[in-house]
């Protein structure tokens, strides 16, 4: 059984706002690597932010925050927060602001990694098993069923994850203003979509990723130097052909 330390209304919740409390899962106890968006380099210069690995901390804490974007219509007003899995939780958490902790307990095919009670499992398969793990440790008020919206494949049916991971962008951004007024030169039929799926799409315009992974599609003819990770993109064909170190052509 839960000890309740504290009660409080959703308009107290300003109270904790900025509290530090001890993770369920530390990290770094599992062998799982934690991040943090960081504005200053190693000179002290402030600089483009980058993602830094954080050294093991055996007393980890994590620290509440308040933000606009958490919705009143259903439940308590307290949400988690995951900036690797989550494109809002990702803008909060990499605020100069916040500068959340960036943690990857998930690698692309779903599984838990590190060294957890339940790594190798696909994260669906193991919430029963964390349920279990924290009630063990005495951690766990009430787990209950409820039914709310969630991603699935619209081809196979499979449930989605939301995964930060880097990837290549066309800035759409730079030419926003010029994409708009061209827009409106057009004459479009259907006239509405003028102002309206295509207009509205440019005025909420963001970059392009263009690289998006799938099983079919035409791959990115890029590739990295293996020893300083220079990116090089050929053209066609005989372009990579001339390159030092070709040595042909083999389909997938």
């Amino acid at each position: 059984d839960c000890e309740v330390l504290l009660k409080l209304k959703g308009s107290d919740l300003a109270t904790i706002t900025g509290v530090n409390y001890e993770p369920l899962y530390n990290p770094h106890k599992f062998k799982v690597e934690r991040k943090r968006l960081e504005f200053i380099d190693e000179a002290g210069v402030l600089g483009a932010p980058r993602l830094k690995l954080q050294k093991p901390k055996a007393n980890l804490t994590y620290r509440v925050i308040a933000a606009d974007f958490v919705s009143l219509d259903e439940g308590t007003g307290i949400v988690h927060m995951a900036p690797a899995f989550g494109e809002v939780d990702f803008e909060v958490g990499m605020h100069p602001d916040y500068c959340l902790d960036f943690v990857h307990p998930v690698d692309l095919q779903g599984k838990i990694i590190g060294n957890y009670p339940f790594s190798g499992k696909f994260v669906k398969d193991a919430d029963p098993l964390i349920l279990d793990d924290l009630k063990s440790r005495g951690l766990l008020f009430r787990s209950e069923t409820i039914r709310h919206t969630y991603p699935f494949c619209w081809r196979c049916e499979a449930p989605l994850l939301y995964y930060a991971k880097q990837t290549w962008y066309i800035r759409t951004t730079a030419v926003k203003e010029g994409l708009i007024t061209g827009n409106a030169e057009i004459n479009w039929y259907p006239e509405h979509i003028k102002y309206g799926r295509f207009g509205d799409w440019l005025e909420n315009n963001v970059d392009w990723a263009f690289s998006r992974e799938r099983y079919w599609g035409t791959p990115l003819p890029i590739w990295r130097c293996q020893s300083c990770s220079h990116p090089e993109c050929a053209g066609s064909v005989k372009e990579l052909e001339n390159k030092a170190g070709f040595a042909g052509l083999k389909e997938p």
